[in-house]
């Protein structure tokens, strides 16, 4: 069989890839290649009306984020064709280079793409999976410009693959290693020291951060708009002490994050960034001091998640709906608001374009029915209360009449309220309080009886 360059050109064979042409307005043509001579790509780029010499970008063909035979053949084939003795005729011109979700990117296929893409600026393996840090150690040496770089579930790489990484690749703007179990705390300070003009960070699901590793990314990054630690463990107790400036932080996630300790932290970053647009901070203990912040400074606030984080109260809730007229998303999950805080988004927020209400119960059909209609909500309507205002209807059925006695209250599961001891000054105070106290227990035919000293 013939092995010249031509001959192995007009097999023709399928490319499991497209090729993206940034042109001069910065839309993207989409081609369909196969392989063919470089005599052949050329006149076929001038066909259509494309410079041969402009960097190209190169993407992983498959439809959806699932797994499925097909991407898994077009991938190999791809990588196969990578691996083999002649090269497209393109292979110079690419820049971004995309290959996610493939389950079997070893260190060798990795090596055979980097020498095959000298000029990769843009590198993507998201949930692509199989090599190591060797891999990293290649990528390190051959990229030294690279800027964008997705190593998400990247499950056998550590802090030794991103030391060599941050070190080499100082350009770094885009980082991603989320879900990268062996990854640790060390990485955040070799990341801080050395990429100061990074501006998206990703570390979801961190095994363990600290107060001085968010503090040293944040304060050593001043470019850094997009902070994603969702699902993080570790030990922040309060990193407000450790902030040094304001932030030009857009996008921030710190959904279930299992690392704080208090509010602190997420306070300081509120305040420090006048100009968030982006914040998830559902399935946290936050109290109504978070909300009071962004009310109080993120005006500009787009995006609002706080679903699940049932400490916060409806009055603090309607609060920030009021402050952030740019408000689009709203997700307020298992929150506990009433047809009070609907009423608000009907009044102040009728352009919202999505609201999230799903457990939400106390919520009447009048109050839904002022929203605007072209908002979509996720809301189960079974869970409509028939009042108009389930919070009036709580506070008038939990208050007595005017003809009911102090005694004829009926308490909850027939216990009296606890007897506070603040009010006792003397001996004498403390006798008269008791046997009221006693007095009421008896009137609940309560067998139970017990003080609070406050």
């Amino acid at each position: 069989m013939n092995d010249s360059p031509s001959c192995n050109y007009s097999k023709g064979q399928d490319m499991a890839y497209r090729l993206y042409h940034e042109n001069g307005n910065r839309s993207k043509s989409v081609i369909r290649y196969r392989e063919i001579s470089p005599d052949i790509w050329t006149r076929q780029a001038k066909c259509r009306g494309i410079n041969p010499s402009i960097p190209l970008y190169l993407f992983a063909d498959h439809d959806d984020y699932t797994y499925q035979e097909r991407d898994r053949t077009r991938l190999e084939r791809f990588v196969k064709i990578i691996c083999e003795k002649y090269k497209p005729a393109y292979v110079s011109n690419v820049t971004h280079l995309e290959i996610t979700y493939y389950h079997s990117l070893s260190d060798k296929k990795i090596k055979s793409i980097v020498d095959t893409f000298p000029n990769i600026i843009h590198l993507d393996f998201k949930n692509s999976i199989g090599f190591a840090n060797r891999s990293l150690f290649i990528i390190a040496e051959s990229y030294p410009n690279l800027r964008y770089l997705n190593l998400w579930d990247a499950q056998e790489i550590t802090d030794k693959g991103i030391y060599a990484i941050v070190g080499s690749c100082r350009k770094l703007e885009y980082l991603n290693i989320s879900y990268c179990r062996n990854i640790t705390d060390k990485s955040l300070f070799v990341i801080a020291d050395n990429c100061h003009d990074l501006q998206e960070f990703h570390f979801a699901e961190a095994r363990w951060i600290t107060d001085k590793s968010i503090s040293c990314i944040l304060n050593s990054c001043p470019s850094l708009r997009n902070l994603d630690i969702a699902f993080s463990r570790g030990d922040v107790k309060d990193a407000s002490t450790l902030m040094r400036r304001c932030f030009n932080i857009e996008y921030f996630d710190f959904s279930g994050a299992m690392a704080l300790q208090n509010d602190a932290l997420i306070i300081a970053i509120i305040k420090g960034s006048p100009n968030l647009r982006h914040l998830e901070i559902s399935g946290n203990d936050i109290g109504d001091e978070v909300t009071e912040a962004l009310a109080h400074t993120c005006h500009k606030l787009e995006y609002l998640d706080i679903s699940c984080c049932t400490f916060i109260s409806e009055l603090s809730i309607c609060n920030v709906i009021c402050s952030c007229p740019k408000l689009q998303h709203l997700s307020l999950g298992c929150c506990n608001i009433t047809s009070t805080t609907i009423k608000e988004i009907a009044r102040s927020r009728p352009n919202l374009k999505f609201l999230d209400l799903e457990g939400c119960r106390n919520i009447s059909k009048e109050a839904m029915d002022q929203l605007n209609p072209n908002i979509h909500i996720d809301f189960d309507e079974d869970y409509c209360s028939d009042s108009e205002s389930s919070s009036s209807e709580t506070e008038s059925e939990s208050e007595p009449s005017s003809s009911e006695s102090e005694d004829e209250v009926a308490y909850d599961n027939d216990v009296p309220p606890p007897m506070i001891m603040s009010t006792v000054n003397t001996l004498n105070d403390f006798i008269t309080a008791f046997n009221d106290y006693l007095r009421q227990a008896d009137g609940a035919h309560c067998s139970e009886y017990y003080f609070r000293i406050s």
